[in-house]
């Protein structure tokens, strides 16, 4: 009888020890392994709120004015024929750095005097791309026929009603005289309205 106690007792001691190694092995275990999730999950959410600023050059365009950016050099407009251009910058959002990425796009023209015009490319009826037409030597919509001389103002078609409501939107331009470059502050505004109101 003394020896199945003892045998017993033995039995517990070794049991409680397997178990004790086991849960101890598993808090070891588990410690070691969260510590990296946690460091991988602080980076992952963390690092890009760090990242909120782009550098100023990045930022603006190239410009040193905040909202300008680099269009085209001013030997590269042509008089009395506007030229497209794309608006290029690089975008930051919450979690992601986008170099180079295209914005929207402008018309530039000058005219005999040299002074430079620019156009958004949206219609102000729906937000179709306005287009310019060299026969007609205006900016035409194709989605409900919106057209517009080349100073912007409405135009009417052979009587029809123009469903604008309003000219091509106008952008803000700055040349650079040292580099003889022009610079657009580029904007999107709000379609279908009498008034032009920036997003």
């Amino acid at each position: 009888m003394s020896e199945t106690k003892i045998s017993t007792a033995k039995e517990s001691r070794r049991g409680f020890f397997g178990s004790f190694s086991a849960w101890l092995a598993a808090a070891v275990g588990a410690v070691i392994g969260v510590g990296p999730v946690c460091v991988g999950l602080y980076t992952f959410i963390m690092e890009p709120l760090r990242k909120k600023q782009m550098p100023r050059k990045e930022r603006d365009g190239g410009s040193s004015d905040p909202g300008f950016f680099r269009v085209a050099s001013v030997d590269e407009i042509a008089t009395d024929v506007p030229r497209r251009f794309t608006i290029v910058a690089d975008k930051l959002d919450a979690w992601n750095f986008m170099k180079d990425q295209a914005l929207g796009a402008v018309y530039l023209q000058k005219n005999e005097a040299g002074d430079i015009s620019c156009y958004h490319t949206t219609c102000p009826h729906a937000g179709c791309s306005v287009a310019y037409e060299q026969d007609s030597n205006a900016y035409h919509c194709p989605c409900h026929n919106s057209s517009f001389n080349l100073d912007g103002s409405k135009l009417e078609n052979g009587g029809s009603t123009n469903p604008s409501p309003r000219p091509l939107d106008t952008l803000e331009i700055k040349v650079d005289e040292a580099t003889n470059t022009v610079f657009v502050k580029y904007e999107d505004y709000y379609t279908g309205r009498h008034d032009k109101v920036a997003k």
